[in-house]
């Protein structure tokens, strides 16, 4: 069954899965606690085997994602990659790939091979991907989101996150959200969506009617991480009674 379209469903999703242990002990907790429905997983990075074994394990109790990153000095897993890269062989940095992308310098091909290699880190893992999603929004440009669009549906992924539409406090460069919103290409994806710190559980009662999903970067050492998290656990309250929580999982089943 559908979710019903006057009522407000909300995805937890846990950005960054992988990146350290630390982040992913948070994450854990987070999706153990019930705080997090879903998660989106690295690959190339200190913690991506715990992140990939947990998932595995979770089966489908949580959904799993990928957290395709082209950005902030990886290495990419296929080569060769010569449009994502700069001099030392490594992804340029989140305001440089962006750069790059809104002026249509990333070729679709090393796009398209680089989605594909991180996919099947997750594949020989044995983790069922329910979607994509992006290390620095990377994938909202039409120019990324078009590239990746035919490997996700060989893969049988249905859907990915969508531009930001739904702000907790509006930003100068909300702008770009809205057109890349106009650009992107046809593709499944929620409702809404929504990043960055909401503060206290009032923002709840703030939510859309439909399906709206909110990122969350868990971890406890770096300041911006912490306000983060624990902006979630003290709105647990708020979201259970104001919002039918789900995963990704539910709307792959809808499908």
């Amino acid at each position: 069954m559908s979710p019903a379209p006057d009522v407000v469903h909300l995805i937890v999703n846990a950005d960054d899965f992988g990146w350290d242990d630390e982040t992913t002990d948070a994450t854990i907790a987070l999706l153990e606690s019930g705080a997090a429905t879903s998660a989106t997983i690295m690959t190339g990075r200190p913690a991506t085997q715990r992140a990939l074994t947990f998932a595995k394990a979770a089966g489908t109790r949580f959904s799993f994602g990928l957290h395709f990153n082209i950005v902030d000095g990886q290495a990419p897993l296929s080569a060769p990659s010569p449009s994502l890269v700069d001099r030392s062989g490594r992804f340029r940095s989140s305001h440089r790939q962006r750069l790059a992308a809104l002026a249509g310098r990333l070729d679709p091909i090393d796009i398209a091979r680089e989605c594909g290699a991180q996919l099947d880190v997750l594949a020989e893992a044995g983790v069922t991907v329910s979607h994509l999603d992006s290390h620095g929004h990377l994938h909202k440009f039409p120019l990324v989101a078009g590239a990746v669009r035919p490997i996700l549906a060989e893969r049988g992924i249905r859907f990915i996150r969508r531009p930001q539409n739904f702000y907790f406090r509006r930003a100068p460069l909300d702008f770009l959200d809205r057109y890349c919103t106009w650009r992107f290409p046809a593709i499944a994806t929620t409702d809404y969506f929504v990043a960055g710190r909401p503060g206290d559980g009032a923002w709840v009662s703030r939510l859309p009617p439909g399906i709206t999903e909110i990122a969350v970067h868990p971890g406890w050492r770096d300041d911006w991480r912490r306000a983060e998290t624990q902006a979630l656990l003290d709105a647990r309250a708020a979201i259970e009674g104001g919002a039918t929580v789900m995963s990704y999982n539910d709307l792959v089943a809808a499908r």
